[in-house]
């Protein structure tokens, strides 16, 4: 008799103990589901191109959350838009998730000035490209040291070493012409796009002229240089500092780049 009551006892003690270790796995399982917010989703909205007034509405509406990132300088988009997010947009995610963002800026980052003095114009528009800034308008002036930077300056007054400065900013500069004993040869141009073009110029201490798009052009980005003055030959050579004019359409037939063999001799 006692040993049955005692057996009753243990499968009641049992019982208590499983119906106790059922309930709270019910219980976790159901904190586990509202916490998570199983099976229910949210599709992240598109926010590129938005203010960051709008992009925030934009995440509230949806429960979601937002940082700010970075903060980049881009020209081609709007200051104080949303240019990059992540996750994208239409990506599914749960209720509160961080959408992490990076914001155009409203000017661009400011970079200390190099010091250019006595650097050849090869160097200097390397130097200036690594700190983010751009070669300006080409000055000649009466001096031994032939392309050798003499004077540099922003804004038309000289800009000292160190200096803040806008990051693409342009800087000018005044270079030696060897007492005007030097000339550079006339680089070829035919079949460049406009920043190349360009770029080639002022690496030849030259200076870009007229810039003239004929009926064709209809993006400039993709015109290309057809004609150029002065024209280029196998021995063409100019004072330095001197303009080119460039010739751009968007007509390929239009465009005979220079070989070897079709090559005039400047007279």
């Amino acid at each position: 008799m006692i040993e049955f009551i005692k057996s009753k006892l243990f499968l009641k003690h049992a019982a208590a103990a499983l119906a106790v270790v059922v309930l709270v796995l019910w219980a976790a399982f159901k904190f586990i589901s509202t916490y998570t917010l199983h099976g229910k989703t949210i599709e992240v909205p598109d926010l590129k191109g938005l203010t960051l007034k709008a992009a925030a509405k934009a995440i509230d509406d949806k429960e979601l959350r937002y940082v700010i990132v970075d903060s980049i300088f881009d020209e081609e988009n709007k200051p104080g838009t949303v240019v990059e997010q992540n996750p994208s947009a239409k990506f599914l995610v749960k209720q509160n998730r961080t959408v992490y963002l990076t914001v155009n800026a409203f000017n661009p980052p400011k970079v200390q000035m190099p010091n250019l003095i006595d650097v050849s114009l090869r160097q200097a528009t390397a130097m200036l490209e690594t700190y983010g800034l751009e070669v300006g308008n080409l000055k000649y002036v009466p001096d031994y040291a032939f392309n050798a930077v003499l004077h540099q300056t922003y804004k038309g007054r000289d800009i000292q070493p160190g200096t803040s400065i806008l990051k693409n900013s342009k800087i000018d500069l005044v270079l030696g012409d060897g007492l005007n004993g030097e000339k550079v040869p006339v680089p070829s141009l035919i079949g460049l796009t406009r920043d190349a073009a360009e770029s080639a110029v002022k690496s030849a201490s030259l200076e870009v002229g007229a810039l003239v798009y004929d009926k064709t052009v209809k993006d400039t980005t993709l015109a290309k240089v057809y004609k150029q003055t002065p024209a280029f030959s196998s021995n063409a050579m100019i004072n330095p500092g001197r303009s080119i004019d460039l010739f751009f359409t968007q007509d390929e037939t239009k465009i005979s780049i220079p070989t070897q063999d079709t090559l005039v001799p400047n007279e």
